[in-house]
C-alpha cells in the first residue's frame, strides 16, 4: 500500500475529514490532498505531525510496519485482558475476594501491567 493510500486509511480511521485534518496540521487542503493521493511527499516535520494526529507510528506510514499503534493498543489490551483473566482463575492471590477481583483491584491490575509495558518498551528503546 502507497503512502498516499495510508496516510488516508489513517485519516479516516482517526476521524477526521481532510479538512479537519489540514487545519490541525496547520497545512493546507490542498496539500493533504496531494499527499494522499501521492502527487505528493510530506516532508520529514509534516510526517510526524501526520503520524501524532492519527495515532500511528511513522513507520506503519511509511509501509515498513503493519501494524498501527492503534493495532498495538488493541493487541496490548487484549494481552492486558487475558492476563487479568489468568490472575482471576488462580487461587492463589491473596488479594482476591472469594475468587474474584473487586472493581478497583482489577483497575490496579491493568493499570500496573500496563506501566509495567511501557517500562520495557522505554528500556528497549534506550537499547
Amino acid at each position: 500500500m502507497s503512502l498516499g493510500k495510508r496516510l488516508k486509511e489513517a485519516r479516516q480511521k482517526a476521524g477526521y475529514t481532510q479538512k479537519e485534518a489540514a487545519e490541525k496540521l496547520n497545512i493546507g487542503n490542498n496539500n493533504l490532498s496531494n499527499y494522499e493521493r501521492d502527487y505528493r511527499d510530506p516532508d520529514t516535520d509534516t510526517l510526524l505531525k501526520l503520524s501524532n494526529l492519527y495515532n500511528v507510528s511513522t513507520d506503519y506510514l511509511l509501509g515498513k510496519d503493519e501494524v498501527s499503534k492503534k493495532n498495538e493498543t488493541d493487541l496490548l489490551n487484549k494481552t492486558i485482558n487475558e492476563a487479568i483473566q489468568e490472575l482471576k482463575d488462580e487461587d492463589t492471590l491473596l488479594f482476591m475476594n472469594d475468587g474474584e477481583f473487586d472493581e478497583e483491584t482489577a483497575r490496579l491490575v491493568k493499570k500496573a501491567l500496563k506501566n509495567g509495558i511501557k517500562f520495557i518498551d522505554e528500556l528497549k528503546k534506550k537499547e
